[in-house]
C-alpha cells in the first residue's frame, strides 16, 4: 500500500541530517493524510480530554480560580507548591517552566559556560545534547549499553574532566525505557560527591515507576526536571518544573531573573488544579497502560519467537527499543516500513543507536495497536535482508 507524501514531497523516512523532533513533525503530517497509518512511535499517554475539560471548567466555568495569577520570574506559586508537596521538598527547591525541556535549558544556562564539558547518556533523546551545545558546552557520551541500558558510576568517574559541569540522564531512559533503580541512584550520588559534578535527571517518564521518586529529594547531588506532558498526556498545558537544592535554584534564578518567558498564566492555572488533584489523571494513564501492555507483550513475544527482534519489553512505561535482527540501517528500514506498509516507527539512529527502532504505545487504543503491531510483524518478515 502506498501512502501520500508529506509536505514538500517528502515522506517521513529519516534523512541523515534530520533531528528526531523534525522527523516527528514530518511523520505526523504524513500520518494525517493517511487514515490507515499505523503510528507506533508515540511515547506520550493519550490525552485525557474529558478530565482536562473538567479542570478547565473548574478554573474558568464560573468565578475565575484564584490559581490564575502572575507567573513572572518563578512561575505559578500554586504549581510550585503542589510539586514541592508531591516530592516532599520545600517550595524554594522548585521553579516552574513550560516543560522538562525548558527546565533543562534553565539549568544549563545557570551551571554551564561556553567551553565547559557535559556528560550525556548515549543512546539518548537527541534534544539533550543539542541543548547542551546551544549553551556552548562540549558533549561527552556516557554509555548506556544494551541490553539493560544501565548506567555505570565508574564510567562517570572515568569520563569526568576538570571542566565537566553536569551529567545528564533520563528516567525512564529514553529511548529504551530502562529504570534507574535505587542501587544505581546510590552509586550515582556517591560518584557525584566524589567528582563534585551534579547529575540532572530528566524525569518526564519517572511517574511510571512506583510513584516517581524525585531524584532531587534524595540529595543535593541531583537536579530533577519533570512535566505533565508524557505520563499524564497533558501536553496542552505546557507545564514543567525543576527541583534542586535551594542554592542551585538560586543560581537558576540569578542566571534567568525573568524566569521562563514561555510560562502561560492561563494554562498553569489549570495545571495547578491538576497537580492538586492528580488521582483522576493517574488513574487515566494506568488504565491506558493496563489495556495496551498485554497487547504489546503478546506481539513482542511473537516477533521474538520468529527471530525478528531482540530485547525485553521494559517493566514500566510505554516505550520499547528492540534490536531488529539482521538489520543495521534502521533509517532505511523505517522508510521502507512507511512507504510499503504504512507503519511508522522511529529509527534508532535518531537516538544514536542504529539497528534498533523505538516503538511507543501510549497513544493508541488496543484495537489500533494490535492492528499496527500485526502489520509491523508481517512487514519485518518480508523485509529484504532481515533474519
Amino acid at each position: 500500500m502506498n501512502f501520500p507524501r508529506a509536505a514538500e514531497g517528502r515522506g517521513p523516512g529519516p534523512d541523515s541530517d534530520d533531528s528526531y523532533s523534525r522527523w516527528v513533525r514530518t511523520a505526523m503530517k504524513a500520518a494525517a493524510t493517511a487514515p490507515d497509518a499505523a503510528v507506533l512511535f508515540d511515547s506520550t499517554i493519550r490525552e485525557p480530554t474529558e478530565l482536562l475539560t473538567g479542570a478547565v471548567r473548574r478554573a474558568f466555568g464560573g468565578a475565575v480560580t484564584d490559581r490564575y495569577e502572575s507567573v513572572f520570574a518563578e512561575g505559578n506559586r500554586y504549581v510550585v507548591a503542589a510539586v514541592a508537596a508531591r516530592h516532599g521538598v520545600s517550595p524554594d527547591q522548585v521553579i516552574g517552566a513550560t516543560g522538562a525541556t525548558s527546565a533543562v535549558a534553565l539549568v544549563l544556562k545557570a551551571l554551564v559556560s561556553p567551553g565547559d564539558n557535559v556528560l550525556i547518556e548515549q543512546p539518548c533523546f537527541d534534544l539533550l545534547p543539542s541543548q547542551a551545545r546551544d549553551a556552548g558546552a562540549n558533549v561527552t557520551a556516557l554509555p548506556r549499553r544494551a541490553p539493560d541500558y544501565a548506567v555505570a558510576a565508574a564510567d562517570i568517574a572515568r569520563l569526568v574532566k576538570p571542566n565537566t559541569r553536569l551529567v545528564v540522564l533520563t528516567q525512564l531512559h529514553n529511548p529504551s525505557g530502562a529504570v534507574l533503580n535505587a542501587k544505581t541512584m546510590g552509586e550515582l550520588a556517591a560518584v557525584s560527591r566524589q567528582t563534585g559534578v551534579p547529575i540532572l535527571i530528566d524525569e518526564a517518564y519517572a511517574e511510571f515507576v512506583d510513584g516517581g521518586v524525585c531524584a532531587a529529594r534524595l540529595g543535593p547531588e541531583f537536579i530533577s526536571v519533570g512535566s505533565l506532558t508524557k505520563v499524564q498526556g497533558l501536553f496542552a498545558l505546557k507545564c514543567g518544573w525543576a527541583v534542586a537544592a535551594p542554592e542551585v535554584i538560586a543560581r537558576v534564578q540569578a542566571a534567568t531573573p525573568q524566569g521562563d518567558y514561555g510560562v502561560s498564566k492561563l494554562t498553569h492555572a489549570v495545571a495547578a488544579l491538576v497537580l492538586e488533584d492528580r488521582a483522576p489523571f493517574d488513574a487515566h494513564w494506568r488504565a491506558v497502560l493496563a489495556e495496551a501492555r498485554p497487547v504489546v507483550e503478546a506481539h513482542v513475544e511473537a516477533m521474538a519467537a520468529d527471530g525478528l527482534i531482540e530485547g525485553a519489553l521494559p517493566s514500566a512505561g510505554c516505550m520499547f527499543f528492540p534490536k531488529i535482527c539482521g538489520v543495521d540501517d534502521t533509517r532505511a528500514l523505517a522508510q521502507w516500513l512507511w512507504s510499503e506498509h504504512g507503519v511508522l516507527v522511529a529509527a534508532g539512529e535518531y537516538f544514536g543507536q542504529g539497528g534498533h527502532v523505538r516503538i511507543g504505545f501510549g497513544g493508541g487504543r488496543p484495537q489500533a495497536l494490535d492492528a499496527g503491531l500485526t502489520r509491523l510483524h508481517a512487514a519485518l518478515k518480508a523485509y529484504p535482508g532481515a533474519c
